[in-house]
């Protein structure tokens, strides 16, 4: 036994009971493997066979595991992973060897390899033969010279000089190793803070504000150099078939799914820190939304922690080029299933095994017979707790399984290894080419080798193409090079929107000081979107003096600790100068923080002759601003016939959520001329059916023929009365009949804000709206009218892992919803849609879990007519 710590350890007692345990194992393993799986643990394919090979006292809350050339387990036993004050264990962390030595599939020998670990993480055989362990801080490779099992020399090759301090899982985290002499290593975020990681030969890499890396290294730990960035938490990576470097990544609290992550060289996944923990900036990227950055592959649940290859197990035949995951907070394990997609692979997840709340997969290895073992930490409790088990999962003996890989060779080049190494003589018409792929992992490459050719770069900044001139913006980011900053202020003028986001973008992170007046120009050139003026406002944040001070000297050790403030009365200053473009101006409302406290101004927007865009805008944010001055103001658009029919309509509208005395003065409404206002104010009146006054106009309305069909059913719900013709919700082909018909887009922008409808309590069209839900403003383009119409009426038929619900149940009765669940010792945090990111003390807590259902609700459509629901479609496909 060896400590790599070389320090004295009261572990005595530990000892002995270990001695003790030893004595009996191979008699435990016996019996386990014949009992049948713990209470709720469920195989889903039949073909394969699972069985715990290994529980406490002989292993406890185990992590990291390897297996060598003899089929021995190599485990990493954590006893510092914040252990509780009274914990017995020893003071470090194990590698426990287990070993069948007599051949009958049963592991019957137990030894320690090494001993004195602190906040172990991973383990990996090299292709050499030598073990390595990756604990929050270090990578070691251990010598077992006449394998024995017993470790007889260690070397620390690498080390995380900076930060001091850090949780273990936002530090150094995953290894792995390619035959063509890498090693690759997952480090987390590490909160934010400034870090520091050193080789063996001196080389370092470091960051202040980036997201998590990939890092690559040689076998021996030098020549150290960021691989990949972008990720907030890598637990795990691991190369495919094909050589692909797939990385299973943890996700941000407000921020989802889940990835899996195809790695490549010095691609960006779009996560910083800088930017805090939501993940939700204008600087930021999930899904490869930003250009620049990559898409994920695939989504996953939360918490993936493992992966391996299942090329490289004895599976069925159905399994080949696959990938397994286990999914820690789920209690899953799940195979990926993928499909060829360009240069990278798309694809889905499936869940293969799945336990309760005492199954906690956390990491795999595969013997030479190609039998999977995977570790458990078994309980739902982050500080070491003696429990523990490790599983094999493996086909049936009568299975027929597809020929195995027992080695994969992921040096074979793959097709972006081939694709880079052909750029080396790429001509401009090649680079070109690359930048107009729809591939993105293409577009990667041709920014790549067109970042190390200047003059081309500021050729490509005046090509007529947007395409190609956006390549050539990212490329002139990506070089470095300071004499190529002299494009970005004539970026700032291109007439491409997504051009000038970028341009601001650069402007911020490379703190162009100089540039500081010059970026509102982007805002100019044309119409700009909300997330070109949000983008612009974070931008100019970034170039205050104090913010650059602050974060060039690293003023705050966490980078996200930063204040990032705009100039005061900044926004409000664009809003009142009637010199802006109205477009600016109207933008610059929506980023008005507490629009109570201009209650006055934005009132004076509402008067006659101030622009129509700019009054809309001001109804849409005052409907939110619950105060009888307010309402009263609204009521006056509305009766106001002078006014268009979409002012009045849209402050009707806003009247729903205001305190309305005079409201009385809608019922006129339901005879106008125009049926919009008729609409809006039977809708309005709704809410008001118990007055006799608004029953008796919705029972005469109800009876006049010539009413339009959209009129007469708000009037017959109204009055509770049953729509006809409506199918049963099972009908879906007869619900796409009857919604078929032709809807009006500004009438279903008010029905999806509607209190009837709720849509935006959890859900994102044109910059408005809450975020429980995915954002809808380009739906229409993802999905077609029939997947539009089923997602109303099933809401829990898809759902996506980053949608997943989430509940946590108060000893008090007290129930709260919401997704993105973050489980920590002390509380579990959940972001919820009524009160964003919430914190709930344990100790209050009587359960809590997933919601197997949507978080959207059942039942839309009984609220709302079929004309409503033709004008919602109606919106959200043509948004644009």
């Amino acid at each position: 036994m060896y400590s790599i710590y070389n320090k004295p350890q009261s572990i005595i007692a530990y000892f002995l009971i270990f001695l003790i345990a030893s004595l009996s194992f191979s008699c435990q393993q016996n019996e386990s493997s014949k009992n049948e799986l713990p209470e709720g643990v469920r195989l889903l394919d039949d073909r394969l066979v699972l069985s715990v090979v290994v529980e406490e006292p002989d292993i406890v809350t185990p992590i990291g595991i390897a297996i060598d050339a003899k089929d021995r387990l190599y485990v990493l036993e954590s006893h510092t992973h914040l252990p509780p004050k009274d914990y017995q264990g020893p003071d470090g962390d194990l590698i426990k060897v287990f070993e069948d030595t007599n051949g009958d599939g049963h592991l019957d020998k137990i030894a320690v390899f090494a001993d004195g670990i602190k906040e172990g993480m991973n383990l990996a055989f090299s292709p050499e033969g030598h073990l390595h362990l990756v604990t929050s801080r270090e990578v070691w490779v251990f010598y077992d010279r006449d394998r024995d099992g017993v470790c007889e020399e260690k070397k620390k090759l690498m080390e995380l000089k900076k930060p001091e301090s850090v949780y273990a899982h936002a530090a150094m985290l995953s290894i792995t190793f390619s035959e063509d002499g890498y090693m690759y290593l997952g480090r987390g975020n590490t909160g934010s803070e400034y870090w520091n990681f050193e080789g063996s030969d001196g080389s370092q890499v470091s960051g202040y504000g980036d997201g998590g890396n990939v890092i690559r290294a040689k076998w021996d730990g030098s020549e150290v150099e960021i691989f990949s960035t972008g990720y907030w938490n890598p637990f795990d990576l691991k190369f495919d078939n094909e050589g692909r470097l797939l990385v299973a990544d943890n996700d941000p609290d407000s921020r989802g799914p889940n990835r899996l992550i195809h790695a490549v060289d010095k691609s960006d996944f779009g996560y910083q820190s800088l930017f805090g923990g939501s993940g939700i900036h204008p600087y930021l990227a999930w899904n490869g939304e930003l250009p620049g950055t990559l898409p994920f592959a695939v989504p996953l649940g939360e918490a993936p922690s493992g992966l391996v290859n299942a090329s490289l197990t004895n599976f069925p035949q159905d399994y080949d080029n696959q990938m397994l995951c286990t999914i820690w907070e789920e209690s899953t394990i799940v195979r990926i299933n993928f499909q060829e997609n360009g240069l990278s692979v798309t694809g889905s997840s499936e869940v293969i095994v799945e336990g309760g709340e005492d199954f906690r997969p956390v990491a795999f290895a595969v013997n030479s017979k190609g039998e999977v073992y995977f570790t458990d930490w078994v309980i739902r409790y982050y500080p070491n707790h003696g429990r523990g088990k490790i599983w094999k999962l493996s086909s049936k003996d009568n299975e027929k399984v597809f020929p195995r890989k027992s080695k994969m060779d992921p040096s074979d080049p793959n097709n972006w290894e081939r694709m880079m190494k052909s750029l080396d003589t790429a001509t401009i018409m090649d680079l070109k080419s690359l930048l107009q792929s729809e591939d993105p992992y293409e577009r990667h490459a041709g920014i790549m080798a067109l970042s190390k050719k200047k003059e081309e770069i500021k050729a490509l900044a005046k090509d007529q193409d947007a395409e190609i001139r956006l390549g050539a913006i990212l490329a002139a980011k990506r070089s470095g090079d300071k004499e190529l900053e002299a494009l970005a202020k004539g970026f700032l003028n291109d007439p491409d929107s997504q051009i000038r986001k970028m341009a601001l973008i650069w402007i911020g992170t490379s703190q162009m000081v100089t540039l500081k007046d010059e970026i509102g120009i982007a805002l100019r050139v044309g119409p700009p979107s909300n997330d070109l003026f949000e983008t612009y406002l974070e931008t100019v944040k970034l170039l205050q003096p104090d913010f650059v001070n602050a974060f060039q000297n690293r003023l705050q050790s966490r980078s996200q600790a930063l204040k990032r403030e705009l100039p005061e009365n900044f926004v409000s200053d664009i809003v009142q100068n009637n010199k802006n473009p109205i477009e600016m101006r109207v933008f610059a409302l929506r980023f008005l923080d507490n629009p109570q406290e201009h209650k006055k101004l934005l009132i004076s927007f509402l008067e006659e002759g101030v622009p129509d865009a700019l009054r809309l805008e001001t109804i849409r944010i005052l409907q939110n601003v619950p105060d009888k001055e307010v309402a009263a103001k609204l009521l006056e658009l509305t009766l106001e016939a002078s006014n268009s029919a979409t002012v009045r309509s849209d402050a009707l509208a806003g009247l729903s959520r205001q305190p309305l005395d005079d409201w009385n003065q809608i019922v006129p409404l339901l005879e106008s001329g125009d049926e919009n206002i008729r609409i809006e104010a039977a809708r309005f009146l709704r809410a008001k059916i118990s007055q006799p006054d608004v029953r008796k106009a919705f029972e005469k309305h109800l009876k006049n023929s010539n009413s339009s069909e959209g009129f007469q059913q708000q009037l017959q719900l109204g009055l509770d009365q049953e729509l006809t013709n409506r199918p049963e919700v099972g009908d879906e082909k007869l619900w796409y009949g009857l919604l078929d018909g032709t809807g009006d887009s500004e009438r279903g922008r008010r029905v999806f804000f509607s209190n009837t409808s709720l849509c935006s309590t959890c859900h994102v069209m044109d910059g408005r709206g809450g975020d429980l839900g995915p954002d809808l403003s380009n739906v229409g383009k993802s999905k077609d009218r029939n997947n539009l119409i089923a997602s109303i009426l099933y809401p829990s038929a898809e759902m996506s892992p980053e949608w997943q619900g989430w509940y946590i149940k108060l000893k008090n009765g007290k129930l709260e919803q919401g997704r993105q669940i973050d489980v920590g010792i002390k509380d579990i945090k959940l972001y919820t849609q009524a009160k964003g990111l919430i914190s709930v003390q344990k100790e209050d807590i009587a359960d809590y879990g997933m919601i197997k259902e949507s978080l959207m609700p059942n039942g839309l459509e009984e609220r709302l007519t079929d004309q409503d629901l033709r004008d919602l479609l109606a919106y959200l496909e043509g948004f644009d």
